[in-house]
């Protein structure tokens, strides 16, 4: 059952006007720009943004200031917060923590406004993209009723055309990368299709994914599954693809995010061309946010530790699809892949294998659903670093010479 109470619909917009309550966005990404667009023209009168990640709290967005979430309660006793944020069981726990109870999803509020009234700091294609996507998150959020995903990494490929030291997916510790082949990407895919009713998008990853030459027989696969909404490749700027391959990239599912690296990434400007030509969305951010978060080392950590790395890591909603098994994040999924620490049975599901054996859809669909919901630290969290919003900021793509040494078990 929708919880409409928690939807900010007109009813609820006429509310928030007549109270004398602080309104808060949560999010100070393109969604929450479009949030406060709205407010604007419903008059709804916005005080603040908030955000976890205290990098952007440095700059204020749309004139007005960011808050970092853990400092509101200095500010404000009670305030209303609309949610922009995609991972709204996320917030929803961190605003009780905090002590606020009053909260609206943005999702009928957004439905209805109309993008293109106003300029944003991001292209028009991928503020729909992310509009669209927050749409889903809490649409399912407040009617789980559905198996919904909003993410889905796939590794398609180990190899890069860069060698970036702190690469957060760990390919720089691959000595002999490899592509993963078309059967096993297309069973998995298969498998885990068939166990869900919804996926926002699939995100093709690498390494770098065009570096896979078969790429676009998986592009096609996605696009023509009907359950999977987006298809979003993100790739470095260095490799453009022929033209077979090209015309698996030229559909209204198919995003390209291709992250500018300067100087690396040698042929970005033709990759951009060539995308614009063919009128398929694409999004080139310069590289940013890098976090010293892709050492592998034994931390020792306590369960309650564990917890805390778990419950503030910026990626562990990053459900990553590898070998045919279902991780919570690429981190987990390439230190399996690499062999890097003990096994982690309990920190996976094997789609493929499950899928093989015909355990049923109603099985499979709520031990993921438990998987992705109620977790509360994974066995290799004790190995990472840590992903916390607003983690100290480190130069990006920074390369290396040979892959980096590390222990591997068997």
């Amino acid at each position: 059952m929708i919880l409409t109470k928690r939807l900010l619909s007109q009813e609820t917009t006429e509310k928030i006007k007549k109270e004398n309550i602080p309104v808060v966005i949560f999010g100070s990404g393109t969604v929450g720009e479009a949030v406060f667009y709205a407010c604007v023209n419903a008059g709804i009168r916005v005080d603040c943004f908030c955000d976890n990640n205290i990098n952007k709290t440095k700059h204020p967005i749309c004139g007005l200031e960011i808050i970092y979430t853990p400092e509101l309660k200095n500010k404000y006793k009670d305030a209303i917060f609309l949610i922009s944020a995609a991972d709204i069981k996320d917030v929803v726990e961190q605003l009780n923590s905090l002590g606020f109870s009053k909260w609206y999803s943005t999702s009928s509020f957004l439905r209805n406004f109309d993008i293109y009234q106003y300029e944003f700091s991001a292209p028009i294609d991928f503020v729909g993209y992310t509009v669209s996507t927050c749409l889903l998150c809490h649409d399912n959020y407040l009617n789980p009723d559905k198996l919904f995903l909003r993410s889905v990494d796939i590794i398609i490929t180990e190899r890069c055309s860069l060698k970036c030291r702190d690469c957060s997916n760990l390919m720089q510790y691959y000595k002999a990368p490899k592509d993963c082949t078309v059967v096993e990407l297309m069973q998995s895919i298969d498998a885990f299709c068939a166990f869900t009713d919804e996926i926002n998008e699939f995100r093709v990853i690498g390494g770098e994914p065009f570096m896979n030459k078969e790429f676009h027989l998986i592009a096609r696969r996605l696009i023509n599954e009907p359950k999977v909404k987006k298809v979003v490749f993100y790739t470095n700027g260095t490799i453009i693809p022929n033209d077979d391959q090209l015309k698996s990239l030229m559909h209204k599912k198919i995003l390209i995010i291709i992250t500018d690296y300067g100087s690396l990434s040698k042929k970005i400007a033709g990759l951009v061309q060539l995308l614009k030509q063919n009128n398929i969305a694409f999004y080139a951010p310069k590289a940013q946010g890098w976090t010293d978060c892709a050492k592998i080392s034994k931390h020792c950590r306590n369960t309650q530790q564990l917890k805390k790395i778990f419950m503030d890591c910026c990626a562990k909603n990053l459900a990553t699809l590898s070998d045919g098994k279902l991780y919570r994040c690429p981190f987990s999924a390439n230190t399996d892949r690499l062999w890097a620490i003990p096994e982690q049975d309990n920190d996976y599901i094997n789609i493929l294998q499950n899928f093989e054996r015909g355990i049923g859809v109603i099985e499979m669909k709520n031990r993921i659903r438990a998987f992705l919901l109620k977790k509360d630290f994974l066995k290799v969290c004790n190995y990472c670093n840590g992903r916390p919003f607003g983690s100290l900021e480190i130069p990006p793509a920074e390369q290396i010479n040979k892959p980096l040494e590390y222990k591997q078990f068997n």
